[in-house]
């Protein structure tokens, strides 16, 4: 079978391009060809698993605009008439530049447009979207203007994609979040398929809390993602606080790739460290780091937290570094709201917190510091989990399934 996977932001430090990766090497050790198209690849930092992969680049005319804040109202509604643009011009344009003969097209959540301009093409191939990030959603904010324009973007988007959906045969999705907002928007065959990990790549023995580090309450705290406010390191930030309050030597690692610009988020990050007087216990890596300070930083770590909250009707999606954490023998705290949670038990193999709760946050670790046997039973549980649960090959077979 010949696949061509196309997304569009295969230059982010993120989970979303490791997922595509992963897919596609899997695909293709299962005997397929597999072809890549993006506007713009970051290959310095997936050297490691994109070796011999096909990825072809069509540049765009010009750039995305994916990120940075306006500089007032009428900047807001000129950035998204502009991307709305861009999205159908680069969408055109590669399905354009595409072989013509593939038998299946998978599009990777904002490049859903590109399916409908290749069955044009090709009308005998079948289009199937992975679906793992909803490209648009009404989120309430503080100003009722930005509501209105909001709802009215709203109603726009979904009365623009409806032709584009069509084209579309198949809907993959990681969670049932996603599933219900792509059944809402009329898609009838829609299917879960939980995400692989390299667990190969990630692995090292369940942690266990040493003798020395359970006498000195010393614990490392490790959380991960591109940074935005909903990642909540903040609650993170104060959760340490907290512990060392308590009399803990507890220390966090936060690497929060920028690539969003949220520069007012990372400034305010910042002061609160100052504030807190936290300067020396909490490092912030707001560049990304390569696959191997990655890995690094897992193995040097004790507790692995994903504090991510977005209010309803929004949600935070599965996390693949809950499960990269996993493999590398970590215990998981998380938000009880994420849809890791699907497949993860509390108090089994994961510790899930309230939204928004620093003081939970720092219970939970609290607890796994005094008690070194859930610690390591937590941790042995959760990387069992993943072992069985989250292979890249049973990922791709059950992805194949909805190519056939």
């Amino acid at each position: 079978m010949k696949v061509g996977i196309v997304c569009f932001t295969l230059s982010f430090v993120a989970g979303g391009p490791r997922l595509i990766f992963g897919l596609a090497r899997s695909l293709e050790k299962l005997g397929h060809k597999v072809i890549i198209y993006a506007p713009d690849f970051n290959a310095a930092y997936y050297k490691e698993i994109t070796h011999n992969l096909d990825i072809r680049i069509i540049a765009p005319n010009r750039p995305i605009i994916w990120s940075g804040q306006p500089k007032n109202f009428f900047d807001w509604i000129s950035r998204k008439v502009r991307q709305e643009k861009d999205f159908v011009d680069i969408s055109k344009q590669i399905a354009g530049f595409m072989d013509r003969d593939f038998d299946v097209v998978n599009i990777h959540d904002f490049a859903y447009r590109t399916g409908y301009f290749y069955k044009k093409i090709n009308p005998k191939t079948k289009i199937v979207w992975t679906e793992n990030a909803p490209p648009f959603m009404f989120l309430k904010r503080g100003n009722p203007l930005v509501n209105i324009l909001g709802l009215a973007f709203q109603f726009f988007k979904e009365l623009s994609s409806s032709r584009y959906f069509r084209a579309i045969d198949r809907v993959a999705v990681l969670d049932f979040f996603n599933k219900r907002w792509s059944e809402d928007r009329g898609f009838k065959d829609v299917s879960v398929v939980r995400a692989g990990v390299d667990f190969d790549k990630f692995y090292s023995p369940a942690k266990k809390i040493s003798p020395e580090k359970s006498q000195n309450l010393q614990v490392r705290i490790f959380a991960l993602g591109a940074l935005n406010p909903y990642r909540r390191y903040d609650d993170v930030v104060l959760a340490v606080s907290i512990l060392r309050g308590w009399g803990y030597d507890a220390s966090l690692l936060v690497i929060a790739n920028n690539i969003w610009q949220e520069d007012k988020c990372r400034n305010d990050l910042v002061k609160l460290v100052e504030s807190k007087n936290l300067q020396p216990y909490v490092d912030f890596k707001f560049s990304g780091v390569s696959d191997e300070e990655l890995r690094r930083a897992y193995r040097e770590s004790d507790v692995f937290v994903q504090a991510v909250y977005v209010p309803p009707p929004g949600n935070h999606g599965w996390g693949l570094v809950n499960f990269e954490g996993m493999a590398a023998g970590l215990p998981l705290v998380v938000c009880e709201t994420a849809t890791a949670t699907e497949v993860l038990r509390d108090g089994e193999n994961a510790l899930f917190v309230k939204p928004r709760a620093p003081k939970e946050i720092a219970k939970k670790i609290k607890f796994l510091v005094d008690h070194p046997d859930k610690y390591h039973a937590i941790a042995s549980a959760g990387q069992e989990l993943t072992r069985k649960e989250m292979s890249w090959d049973r990922y791709a077979r059950e992805t194949l399934a909805l190519f056939v």
